[in-house]
Order: structure tokens, then sequence, then C-alpha cells
């Protein structure tokens, strides 16, 4: 009777910790089915021919004083397309809405145009991603300034004239093509150090880089601006949006932009004006809100750089390891992930199956059987 006993004891032991493992599946995948929630989206840049539209999931108020982080967030849909539209994009929105349960307090996304219109269409609250936002609005006052745009006509000229020469060592640095106003503060240090030791530059050096001695007062207006957005910026990633928090960046920028340059003050109002439009979607004033998708750039980025160097294989599923990051948390690396841990309960019949419902076929094979003899 005793072994009797203790063998259906050690039953019901393992049936409960079924039990607790299988809710505690569900309770993964239902991870914000009873509680308030926000989503973050963003479409990938071309990949081959295919484009890459995630939507991630956070609690909708920020608890802490940290950039959001992998551990933070949960992956809601990765799907892929040759093509997104407003249309497509809504339908997709819609859909993992329903997976969820219900509808997210609130979404960030950049400014893309069919982001924009998919939520506005959806009825979704709309907060603006703060580092694409501000990068837009400085874009509007300085982008077809005649000094700027003779200032960055220089810049580019000298980099493609010395690559070659002995000036080279005092080049600018790299600067993206696509939203080059996201990433100008690196350009601004270098011209205000070549600019503070003009008088060490030899005779040739003077020659090539005097144009920096010629827009030093656009230089200082740039300098003062970027110091004082890159400040808001650092201290909104970090802290988030509330009421408080967003007068205090207000009167942050109304007490660092001090030239009385028009271009300055220009700036000036824009950021103020986009600052206190943001305060108006906040329902309350305890609320406390992200304000940033940085961290899917981060995955975005994480992924191609994980990715075949052979563009033509366009999304493959190992696109999947997106989500295992971010399940194992921010300090991981796709090579120390527990993968048997994560993959626990996930069939290859069901990544198969996700493989056909989402990825289109691989130009690589596409351009193999093209080619055949």
């Amino acid at each position: 009777m005793n072994q009797e006993n203790k063998k259906l004891t050690q039953e019901n032991a393992a049936l409960k910790k079924s039990l607790q493992q299988k809710d505690k599946k569900i309770n993964s995948l239902t991870y914000f089915s009873k509680k308030e929630y926000a989503t973050i989206i963003d479409e990938s840049m071309m990949l081959g021919s295919e484009k890459m539209l995630i939507t991630l999931g956070v609690d909708a108020e920020k608890t802490n004083n940290n950039a959001l982080q992998y551990s933070d967030i949960k992956v809601l849909n990765i799907s892929v397309d040759e093509k997104w539209n407003s249309e497509k994009i809504k339908e997709n929105l819609v859909e993992t809405e329903k997976k969820v349960g219900h509808c997210p307090l609130y979404s960030i996304s950049d400014n893309d145009t069919k982001l924009r219109k998919a939520l506005r269409e959806n009825g979704r609250k709309w907060i603006r991603d703060i580092g694409h936002t501000i990068a837009l609005l400085i874009e509007k006052v300085y982008g077809e300034d005649v000094n700027f745009k003779e200032f960055t006509k220089y810049l580019s000229s000298v980099k493609i004239r010395e690559v070659m020469r002995p000036s080279s060592y005092l080049l600018p640095p790299r600067q993206r093509t696509i939203a080059r106003f996201m990433n100008l503060s690196p350009i601004i240090q270098w011209a205000i150090k070549i600019y503070k030791n003009f008088s060490k530059l030899s005779k040739e050096e003077a020659k090539n880089f005097k144009f920096v001695k010629k827009h030093f007062s656009l230089i200082e207006e740039l300098e003062q601006v970027f110091n004082c957005v890159n400040d808001i910026l650092k201290q909104a990633k970090n802290e988030g949006y509330s009421k408080k928090k967003i007068k205090d960046y207000i009167r942050k920028i109304k007490k660092s932009l001090t030239l009385q340059s028009s271009r300055v003050q220009q700036v000036k109002i824009e950021l103020c004006t986009y600052l206190e439009e943001e305060m108006q979607k906040l329902p309350t004033s305890k609320s406390l809100w992200h304000c940033s998708s940085d961290i899917i750039e981060s995955m975005f980025g994480m992924y191609k750089f994980k990715q075949s160097r052979n563009k033509l294989n366009g999304i493959t599923p190992y696109v999947l390891v997106i989500p295992l990051v971010a399940a194992a948390g921010h300090k991981s690396k796709p090579s120390k992930i527990d993968f048997k841990r994560n993959l626990d309960g996930v069939f290859m019949k069901d990544l198969n199956q996700w493989k056909i419902d989402n990825l289109t076929e691989n130009l690589v094979v596409k351009r193999r059987k093209k080619l055949a003899a």
C-alpha cells in the first residue's frame, strides 16, 4: 500500500508539474491578453525582393529609467512580403491584435507614410518615434538652406577629391545617405576640431579645409542644436513621456537654444510644437509612455549582420532568431542563446508551415533555375 501511495504521489507531482509548464506556455503566448500594452512597428529596408514587417509588444506604462532592451519586449508578429502598402499593413496589424485579444493603448513608429496611414485608419493612437521625428524637424529647417547645402557640397567634394591624397587622414567621418540628419553630430564635432586646430594644418591642408572657416557660424549653430537635441533624446529614451517630463524637455530646449539665428529659433519652435502635440496624446498626468522605436532598429541590425552576405538569399527562416534573441534577453548574443529551452514546444511542422505562409521564393534558387543549362 505504501508503494502504491508513493507511486500515486509521484504521478500527481508529475501531473502538477506538467500543468504548471502548460500554463507557463499559455501565459507566454498571451502575455498582453489581460494588460495594457503598446506596439512598436517598423518595416525593414529592402532585402533581395522582400520586405519584413515586425510588430513588437511592450508594457504600455514605462516602469524604469532605462531605454528599452530586448528583455522588455515580445515579438508579436514577423511578416514578409514583396511590397507593403497601408492596406496590407492595416490587415496585418488587425490580425496581430486579434491574436493578442485586444487593441494596444498606443503604437510607436517612425514617420513612414504607409505605417502612419494604417494606424490612422485602424483608429490607433500614434506616438512618433522621437529620434526620426526630431531629425525630420531639423531637416525641415536646414535641408534646403543655401548655406547648409553649400557646406555639405564641400564635405562631399573633399571626401572624394582627397581620399587618396596626403590630407586623407583628416577627412570628415562617413555619413549615412538615408536619414543623414540623424547622425550629423560626428560631422559637426569634426568641423569644430578642424577649426580649433586650423593653425596646425599645412598649407595644402588649410587650402582643402578652408570651407570650415567660411561656414563656421553655421557650424556653431548646428553644434548648439545637436547638443540640445542629443541631450533631450538621451533623456526621453531613458525616461519616456509624461506630461511633467515633456514640460521639462520643452523648458530645456528654450533654455539651451539661445543663438538668435532665425534657423535656430525656428528649430526651437518646431521642437516645442512637436512635444506639445505628443503631450496632448497622454490620457492622464500619471501616464508614462515609451517614445522610441530604437529597439526594433537594433533587431533589424542584428538580423542583417547575421544574415547571408549574398543579398539574393533575401529573408530566410533564420529571421526567426529575432524572437529567440528577445526571449533570451538584451545581454545575449545569437551564439549564446539556449535554443533548446526557447524552442521547447515548437515543432518543425510549424516552422515549415511558417516558411510556406510567409516567405517568397529564394532568389538564389530562382536564378539557378533560370540560368540552368
